[in-house]
């Protein structure tokens, strides 16, 4: 009974076993992606997009996928689509880790799946917080001495992180201005 191998009862388990750690690799994925950052978390503060928990469910989603896949037919084309979901899911994992804000003393950082804003406090010129009333949610816009804008939408940032934005804008110089979204 042992002795004989089963490839498809090899990918199902292997399917079976994504479904019960991908959640806990959910749960884990922003201390991780904490952690193996090198800074000093004294005078640094590191928010991860909640992008990445969904880039990380979709990952697991292709995964399953994939050894679904390989467990119902193996040929060539079978593998070949199976290679190209893994490398797939290998890079929605890499995109996962790409989202952040980084907010320290000297600099604003700001990657976003492709995008990078990298701001000394220095360049700014204007950080505008509009909201809604009677919420506590709201964007952040900077604005650069050469014209350049980003916005940080409400979901990227949490009440901390927004406060240590004015902080950090009052402490630099920066006009910091709140109003009304309109």
């Amino acid at each position: 009974m042992l002795k004989n191998f089963s490839p498809s009862l090899f990918f199902s388990m292997s399917a079976v076993t994504v479904v019960v750690v991908a959640p806990i690799i959910m749960i884990f994925h922003p201390i991780f992606q904490n952690e193996f950052f090198l800074y000093n978390n004294s005078s640094v503060t590191f928010i991860p997009n909640p992008l990445n928990f969904r880039l990380v469910l979709i990952t697991g989603l292709v995964l399953i996928v994939m050894f679904w896949l390989l467990a119902y037919k193996r040929n060539m084309k079978v593998y070949v689509i199976g290679l190209l979901l893994f490398i797939l899911s290998i890079g929605l994992g890499y995109l996962s880790t790409q989202n952040y804000i980084l907010i320290s003393q000297e600099e604003l950082e700001r990657h976003y799946l492709f995008e990078e804003h990298q701001y000394r406090w220095e360049e700014l010129d204007e950080v505008v917080y509009e909201y809604v009333v009677g919420s506590n949610k709201g964007d952040i816009t900077f604005t650069t001495k050469t014209g350049d804008q980003f916005v940080v939408k409400e979901k990227e940032l949490h009440s901390t992180g927004r406060s240590l934005i004015y902080q950090l804008s009052r402490a630099n110089e920066v006009t910091y201005i709140e109003r009304e979204k309109r």
